[in-house]
């Protein structure tokens, strides 16, 4: 008797959809995301088995619950590694933004997730995301008791390499997931000294931004824009105090920024910032102007300690140039 060993959300979208795996083998069209912890054998260095799983539980938590949100199915979960997949069992048009926008929420939340670990005394965590797109055989292998699904394509090979030298919570696309997101995202080619994981031949990309599309928004939004999820320098002009804050987002009208432990740096609605912006290639700015226009408290799911500020950002004497850059994926948006 043949036995299927199926992923549990698999299992249940087949449900949801009506649809079937057919165990002999078909060729689908997928986006797959491999996230990966970079300091895993540290933990063990410095913690119990109780506390190191503790960490590791809440670690997979985080990113399990965004793959859901954004649609996507787990067929692994493996020592630090998460392998997600969009396109199962049918393929969506947006399967490809939803795989990049799940690896931003994800970099996002180890913004969060950082300064819990350090609080508890263990060492931050860094990730690295690498995304491949294209047509891979869905199936199942094994013995006949024990029938365990499987994929198996090139764009699998592409994703794990490009996650395996993707470092400091960067994401790396190849060449199709690049294809499918161009006019609504912002990328760089990787320089080639950076890609020595067998895609020499290949172009491969860093996705800086992503649009944000929201269905209840859509209607009423005047300006793009952009999720980034970077850990950058803010500077409060009347003081000169600078702390490292997450810019969530950029758009011709603002950025929305997080800030931890309010009470260490109490910004003011009206108070004057300069946003180091070094190391945003879409911006092409070594600094720019901003004043706070909003605040308020970042409410979590009871998994994070630490007060976290939510702060909206207006930009000021914003060159035109750097105006186009950020209007111009709300020419593309549409495709989502």
């Amino acid at each position: 008797m043949e036995i299927l060993h199926i992923p549990p959300d698999l299992e249940a979208k087949l449900k949801e959809e009506g649809a079937q795996i057919k165990s002999t083998g078909e060729m689908k069209k997928i986006s797959v995301l491999f996230v990966d912890v970079r300091n895993f054998p540290q933990l063990f260095q410095k913690h119990d088995a109780e506390t190191i799983l503790a960490i590791i539980d809440l670690y997979f938590r985080v990113l399990s619950s965004i793959v859901k949100k954004y649609d996507g199915v787990i067929p692994r979960i493996s020592g630090g590694n998460l392998m997600a997949v969009w396109g199962l069992p049918n393929p969506q048009k947006i399967d490809s933004y939803n795989a990049v926008r799940a690896g931003f929420e994800m970099r996002m939340e180890m913004f969060h997730l950082i300064p819990e670990l350090v609080r508890a005394g263990t060492v931050p965590l860094e990730i690295g995301i690498g995304i491949g797109t294209g047509k891979a055989i869905s199936g199942f292998v094994g013995p006949l008791d024990r029938r365990e699904f499987a994929l198996v394509g090139n764009c699998i090979i592409r994703g794990e390499r490009l996650q395996s030298i993707a470092f400091d919570n960067r994401i790396f696309i190849d060449k199709m997931t690049a294809a499918e997101i161009k006019l609504v995202s912002y990328m760089m080619p990787l320089p080639k000294e950076i890609n020595k994981s067998g895609l020499q031949d290949d172009m491969v990309y860093e996705v800086e931004g992503i649009y944000e599309f929201n269905r209840k928004f859509e209607s009423m939004r005047k300006h793009p824009r952009f999720i980034v999820a970077k850990a950058v320098g803010l500077t409060k002009t009347s003081s000169k105090q600078r702390k490292v804050v997450l810019l969530k987002s950029i758009g011709e009208g603002g950025m929305g920024i997080e800030v931890h432990e309010k009470e260490q740096f109490d910004l003011q609605i009206g108070e004057r910032v300069v946003m180091d912006t070094s190391r945003v290639s879409l911006l092409r700015m070594k600094s720019v102007k901003g004043m706070v226009v909003r605040k308020e408290e970042y409410k979590a799911d009871g998994i994070f300690h630490l007060k976290t500020w939510d702060v909206g950002i207006k930009l000021l004497d914003l060159p035109e140039e750097t105006k186009k850059r950020l209007q111009k994926v709300s020419v593309g948006k549409r495709i989502v």
